[in-house]
């Protein structure tokens, strides 16, 4: 199979495992069937922003050239540090994104990735925001109906809980397993007092598990930028990262690069 397009983040679904699928020209492909496959996949040389389709010499934000990512709300400093979220007061664009992505439900979230991390997400991306970082475990732990507040009780836990992930670490499967039930009651004691309100205290672990067959014993991350073209045997996925026998790729990285698959059986 020979395919091309403007690359995406790859979708997901929530299978046993993990079921995922290329995304070229916003076109689904998967991917789990040619695990085992030797791969060609070569860079053409082309990028185009992933919001306007203008050409750029380089990618912003995951795929923005550079005036969307400079303007447009959804790459604002919030879209990092949520407690500083101040859409709503700012232009029209950034008051209908407030109204459309901000002032909605959002979960605080501990997950299991290369340790114990905690995080936010808005209530629709559930799990499909643990697979994309690879967790193992996901769980719920808080649901608020805005963001800032969100961001609030992320940077009380942030100083006792990670809210990064070793990526190397998340890829091997080196995590020592925890019981994430026993981490969330510890995280609702350091919520901010105004904020405890929010606390979900019945959520369910929720297991993940990815098609990987083995992982590099060293792990490499390719650069399109600095090798275009390469060819080796696809191992496995995880996260957003496709992982060969001789490299790991990270195809969010590379969102508005124009690239060719081609699937050598």
């Amino acid at each position: 199979m020979k395919v091309s397009g403007q690359l995406r983040k790859m979708n997901v679904e929530a299978q046993n495992p993990i079921a995922y699928f290329l995304s070229l020209d916003e076109k689904p492909y998967l991917l789990n069937p040619h695990i085992g496959e030797t791969v060609d996949l070569k860079w053409t040389g082309t990028i185009t922003c992933i919001e306007c389709g203008r050409k750029t010499r380089k990618s912003y934000d995951q795929g923005y050239c550079f005036v969307c990512s400079r303007d447009l709300p959804e790459n604002a400093m919030c879209s990092v540090r949520p407690e500083l979220c101040q859409h709503e007061k700012g232009n029209e664009a950034d008051r209908e994104f407030w109204r459309t992505h901000c002032n909605i439900d959002h979960y605080v979230y501990l997950s299991l990735t290369s340790g114990v991390k905690v995080g936010i997400t808005r209530h629709y991306n559930i799990p499909d925001r643990w697979i994309d970082q690879g967790a193992v475990k996901g769980l719920i732990i808080a649901k608020v109906p805005e963001r800032v507040l969100c961001g609030q009780i992320e940077v009380a836990l942030a100083k006792h809980f990670a809210d990064k992930t070793n990526w190397r670490k998340m890829l091997k499967g080196e995590a020592e397993d925890v019981d994430l039930l026993v981490f969330r009651d510890e995280a609702h004691q350091l919520f901010p007092e105004a904020l405890k309100e929010y606390a979900v205290k019945d959520g369910q672990v929720q297991e993940l598990v990815y098609p990987v067959e083995s992982v590099p014993e060293k792990i490499s991350s390719h650069n399109l930028d600095k090798i275009p073209e390469f060819t080796d045997c696809l191992t496995g996925i995880k996260g957003q990262y496709l992982i060969f026998e001789h490299r790991v790729i990270n195809m969010r990285k590379y969102a508005g690069y124009h690239v060719e698959f081609d699937f050598l059986e």
